[in-house]
């Protein structure tokens, strides 16, 4: 029996059992009671348990099988259904020792008989609410999943369009070089589709393949300085994959329309927090290049679906120096 609260039966079997013990504590706390009586004990509570069960089945057949299926839609059926089962109730009290009301008073009774309804009926809104919200989280959930497959879906064209661009750009100023990037390319290519089927991967993956992809950009363009320094405590936390990715390549790419591009990164980490931190150097002049910016707003829609008031994003320009901080907590 899988243990969960959406098992029909365990759910059933712990409300049964709450309600057993509850009543064997407020006979218990009856001083004048017969379970205190020698030798009463164990009939006591078989009876109370064999009411329980009764009460138990009452209120499921009215919740079910009435009031979900007539109230509203067909009230004269749900009337004498209701009428059909209390009547039941009552007989089954009055004429049996399984009673909640064991002086037989019949306005007493009635009263107690409409109290467990209405009891139950309650515990059954509280139920229908519950799975409510696990279908509307369930459903959110997956539209989420949906949604960050269809961002990372649009990142591996990204990628490849801006790589097939520099290969290109190779291919004419230095020929000889081409075979060896195209082997570089697909490397980092292979991690990046690879790492797209996977929701985390480890912090010591991605800083591999930046440092891979940080070196092909460094050997494509020798005027380029790129630095990177990282203060990372520990490489076991994951994270989401190709985060950085687009603002590294804006950065490479704004910096290149320079006399000296300088692109800086810095990764560092403590125990749940991460720090990206990325500095370029650019033109005001030739600052509107030409592309969708497709890479950073599917990067700003991936933060607020995975890493929802866990992340802070900075992103200022001044003194020709374009600054990204990224603060994730992981």
């Amino acid at each position: 029996m899988k243990l969960s609260y959406f098992n029909f039966w365990l759910r059933n079997i712990v409300v049964y059992l709450f309600f057993c013990l509850l009543g064997l504590i407020m006979v218990l706390v009856d001083g004048n009671h017969q379970i205190h009586e020698k030798g009463r004990f164990f009939h006591v509570v078989v009876n109370g348990g064999i009411m329980f069960a009764i009460a138990h089945i009452q209120v499921y057949i009215h919740n079910r099988f009435l009031y979900e299926r007539f109230f509203g839609k067909q009230n004269l059926k749900y009337f004498l259904g209701t009428v059909s089962l209390f009547t039941s109730y009552f007989l089954i009290n009055y004429f049996t020792p399984f009673s909640f009301v064991p002086n037989g008073d019949v306005i007493t009774m009635s009263i107690s008989i409409f109290l467990i309804y209405l009891i139950g009926l309650g515990f059954n809104y509280v139920h229908k609410n519950i799975l409510d919200r696990n279908r509307r989280f369930l459903t959110d959930l997956l539209e989420k999943d949906d949604e960050i497959r269809h961002l990372k879906a649009q990142l591996n064209p990204h990628f490849l369009f801006n790589s097939l661009n520099n290969l290109y750009a190779t291919a004419l100023t230095d020929p000889t070089q081409t075979p060896d990037k195209i082997l570089e390319l697909s490397d980092l290519l292979r991690y990046q589709i690879e790492s797209s089927k996977k929701e985390r991967v480890p912090l010591y993956e991605e800083m591999d393949f930046i440092k891979k992809y940080l070196s092909y950009e460094q050997n494509r363009s020798p005027k380029l300085a790129i630095s990177l320094t990282d203060k990372i405590v520990t490489n076991q936390l994951m994270l989401s994959p190709m985060l950085f990715m687009p603002f590294i390549e804006n950065a490479i790419k704004y910096s290149s329309g320079t006399e000296k591009p300088t692109v800086s990164l810095f990764i560092g980490t403590d125990k749940q927090k991460l720090t990206f931190r990325i500095w370029n150097n650019y033109d005001p002049g030739r600052r509107e290049f030409s592309g969708t910016n497709t890479g950073i707003s599917n990067t700003k829609q991936r933060l607020q679906l995975m890493y929802n008031n866990k992340h802070e994003l900075i992103i200022t320009d001044s003194d020709d120096i374009h600054t990204v901080e990224l603060t994730l907590v992981l």
